[in-house]
């Protein structure tokens, strides 16, 4: 799969509302989404000694992350991913699974025969590694395309920590635990060759890049 930049900010609510505007005026809301957005609920996975945790925030350049994402808690449309990150470039490899295999990809004591295809190749690399459940991130997104290029602009707000029960993807109203101050959003730009100038001067206007991935901050909540 192609790489692409990923640039994330820390913005406070009234840059969000003002940003929000622009995006609005000058992009398309992404197709799969409404006007309030999106419900992201994603399961992350990491080993016995926390390896993926402690090498985002060593900074170690190249890392990879596994996780189970849904969208508005729709069990009939889940995605396993693999998402590796250089720098700011990242590529993800993406395979969607049922729900009923959902209980296999989160015991490792389970069959993994009844897998076939992709599936089978990346839940056999995640058992390899001694990946099991660590934590549930969900948040609410906005997000809006450029007409013409790959690049998105995403909000998160609301982001909160869970208990990594597989069965929570799919209960949007279960309580979570803050992992973040209320008036804090974090912005996503991610494009391909080239950003659009327009986006950029959207991107320009945020002084505090984050280094910190959402799965660490979900952790650090969750601990």
């Amino acid at each position: 799969m192609a790489t692409r930049h990923e640039e994330k900010f820390i913005i406070d609510y009234k840059e969000y509302l003002l940003l929000r505007a622009r995006a609005e005026a000058a992009m398309e809301i992404d197709p799969h989404a409404g006007e309030d957005g999106y419900l992201i609920t994603s399961l992350y996975y990491d080993d016995r000694y926390d390896s993926a945790l402690d090498e985002k925030l060593d900074g170690v350049r190249v890392h990879t992350k596994y996780r189970v994402r849904t969208y508005n808690s729709d069990p009939s449309f889940i995605r396993l991913e693999r998402k590796v990150k250089r720098g700011i470039m990242t590529e993800k490899h993406t395979v969607r699974v049922t729900e009923e295999e959902l209980p296999i990809l989160c015991d490792p004591g389970r069959d993994l025969a009844v897998l076939s295809g992709r599936n089978a190749v990346m839940a056999l690399e995640m058992r390899a590694k001694g990946l099991t459940p660590a934590v549930i991130v969900r948040y609410r997104r906005d997000a809006f395309v450029y007409p013409g290029t790959d690049t998105r602009l995403t909000f998160d707000t609301n982001v909160e920590a869970l208990h990594p029960d597989f069965s929570l993807l799919f209960e949007g109203d279960h309580p979570g635990i803050p992992a973040m101050p209320r008036d804090q959003v974090i912005m996503e730009v991610k494009y391909g060759e080239y950003l659009p100038q327009f986006v950029r001067k959207i991107s320009n206007c945020c002084s505090k890049q984050l280094s910190v991935s959402k799965y660490a901050i979900c952790r650090e909540a969750w601990r």
